[in-house]
């Protein structure tokens, strides 16, 4: 009998293991969400993704991207990405601040795009868009898919600025155009570290709702570097 109840107690704790083992493997799922309302950024959902889920791969996290239609009523799971244009009085327009975040209490998660200001970093007029080459569009959209992913990386709880690459505090028009550009190993393994916290979880999986809930944090801008021109 009391052999049984050793295998027994064996046979659970191999069955626990293993599923922490499992857990621990799936990756951080990170849902996010592509919103447009004035088309300001329009045409370049396509290349965003792409270009996001690129530079969040070393992280390990399974990243999806989606575009919501208008109106669109977008979960607690999900991370919202919003392109906006820039106040005419606003501080940034001025400043030229491309991307933002806040993380807020009981909150829906959220980061700020500001195209117009990503042009302006690229020495573009995007008043004059329709005159762009197919050059000068590919490389507008490249830009904002980094200032995207940027602030949503900041979202997820990397508040500080690197010495270079994606999460410098500042981005000039190499940067937001050069063939690659990378995620410090400082935040790769921040963003490594948040993701297995996660993954300790009840169902064993990571999402953007466990920050919710987090005190309110200052914004995290990204600035932009005069572009040519300029």
């Amino acid at each position: 009998m009391w052999e049984c109840k050793t295998r027994a107690h064996a046979f659970v704790i191999i069955a626990l293991l293993a599923s922490a083992a499992r857990a621990s493997a799936e990756p951080a799922r990170l849902n996010l969400v592509w919103v447009d309302p004035t088309g300001i950024a329009a045409h370049t959902f396509d290349v965003v993704g792409a270009e996001s889920r690129a530079l969040l791969a070393p992280t390990g996290a399974d990243v999806t991207w989606t575009e919501a239609p208008r109106g669109a009523v977008v979960g607690p799971e999900s991370l919202v990405v919003i392109a906006v244009p820039t106040y005419s009085t606003g501080a940034n327009r001025e400043r030229h601040v491309m991307g933002s975040t806040r993380m807020v209490a009981d909150a829906a998660l959220a980061v700020w795009v500001f195209p117009d200001q990503v042009a302006w970093a690229l020495g573009l007029d995007l008043e004059r868009r329709r005159s762009w080459s197919k050059h000068a569009e590919r490389n507008f959209a490249v830009a904002v898919a980094r200032v995207a992913t940027h602030e949503v990386i900041h979202a997820l709880g990397a508040l500080g600025h690197s010495a270079g690459g994606l999460m410098a505090a500042r981005l000039d028009h190499n940067a937001l155009t050069a063939r690659a550009l990378r995620v410090d190993l400082g935040t790769v393994a921040a963003l490594r570290q948040a993701f297995d916290r996660g993954a300790l979880t009840a169902d064993g999986s990571w999402t953007p709702s466990l920050l919710r809930g987090n005190p309110v944090r200052a914004a995290a801008e990204l600035m932009a570097v005069p572009g040519p021109n300029r």
